[in-house]
C-alpha cells in the first residue's frame, strides 16, 4: 500500500517546513525525489534528511517566481530522474498586514510566489506529465481557501485562487490520466507561520479555534501526500483536502 516505488517527485519549497516534511515523506514511500528552493544551505539539510533514510534526492536551486529558472530545473530533474511523476507545488509566501496597509509590492510579491509561481510550475512540469499520460500534481493551498483571517486578505485570496486551480486542471487533465489535489493545512508550525507564535495571545486564541488543542506540525502534512501520489487514490482528483485538527468544522 502506498508504495511510491519508480516514482520520481518534484517538489518546490523543500527547504524548510511542510515542504521539507512532504519531500521526506515521499522518499520514505520509495519516491526520488528533487529539491527546488532558493536556500541552498537548507535545501542540503532536506537532502541529509533523505539520505539518511536511504532514500535518492537531488537539490536543484530555482526561484518560482522565475520561469526561466523553474524549466531549467524541471530540465535538470527529468534528466536526472528520468521522468516526473509527482509534482508538489509547496513554494509560498505571507505577509500579516492590515488590507488598508498593503501595498502594490507587497500583494505583487504574495501573488507573484503563491500564484504564478504555482502556475509556472505545473505548466512547466505539466507538459511532461501530458505527454506521458499520468502524473499527479499536489497543489499546497490552506484553510484560507476556504475562509477569511484578519490580516490575511491578499494571502487568503492566493490560497482560494490555488484551490480553483486544482479543479480545473483536475478537469481539464483526467482525459490525460493526470490527477491535481489540493492539500489545504490549517496552523502549522513552520517559519512561515512564526510571526504569529511570538504573541502568546494570539496562540491562546488560535488553539481555542482547534478543536484538536494543538498546532499542526509538518509531519501531519507528508502522509497525506503520499498517499493521493500513490496508485491507491487513482480514483481522486479535483478534491481539496483539509488537515487543520477541526478547525474550520465548529
Amino acid at each position: 500500500m502506498f508504495d511510491l516505488k519508480g516514482k520520481a517527485a518534484f517538489v518546490t519549497g523543500a527547504s524548510r517546513g511542510i515542504g521539507r516534511s512532504v519531500a521526506v515523506s515521499l522518499a520514505q514511500a520509495g519516491a526520488q525525489v528533487a529539491l527546488i528552493g532558493r536556500d541552498t544551505a537548507a535545501l542540503d539539510e532536506t537532502l541529509a534528511a533523505v539520505l539518511a533514510l536511504g532514500g535518492r534526492a537531488l537539490a536543484l536551486k530555482a526561484d518560482v517566481t522565475d520561469a526561466a529558472s523553474v524549466q531549467q530545473a524541471v530540465d535538470a530533474a527529468r534528466a536526472a530522474l528520468g521522468k516526473l511523476d509527482i509534482v508538489v507545488c509547496n513554494a509560498g509566501a505571507q505577509r500579516l498586514k492590515p488590507f488598508l496597509d498593503m501595498t502594490q509590492s507587497d500583494w505583487r510579491e504574495l501573488m507573484a510566489t503563491n500564484l504564478e509561481g504555482t502556475i509556472v510550475t505545473i505548466q512547466c512540469a505539466g507538459r511532461g506529465m501530458v505527454e506521458q499520460k499520468s502524473g499527479v500534481v499536489l497543489v499546497m493551498a490552506s484553510i484560507y481557501s476556504f475562509v477569511g483571517a484578519p490580516g490575511n486578505s491578499i494571502y487568503c485570496m492566493t490560497k482560494g485562487g490555488l484551490a480553483q486551480l486544482s479543479k480545473a486542471l483536475a478537469v481539464e487533465w483526467a482525459r490525460y490520466n493526470v490527477r491535481v489535489n489540493a492539500i489545504c493545512p490549517g496552523w502549522i508550525e513552520t517559519d512561515l507561520t512564526r510571526p504569529y507564535m511570538q504573541d502568546q495571545k494570539a496562540v491562546d486564541a488560535g488553539l481555542r479555534q482547534i478543536p484538536a488543542r494543538r498546532f499542526g506540525q509538518p509531519e501531519d502534512i507528508g502522509p497525506l501526500a503520499v498517499y493521493l501520489a500513490s496508485d491507491e487514490a487513482s480514483f481522486v482528483t479535483g478534491q481539496a483536502f483539509v488537515i487543520d485538527g477541526g478547525q474550520i468544522a465548529h
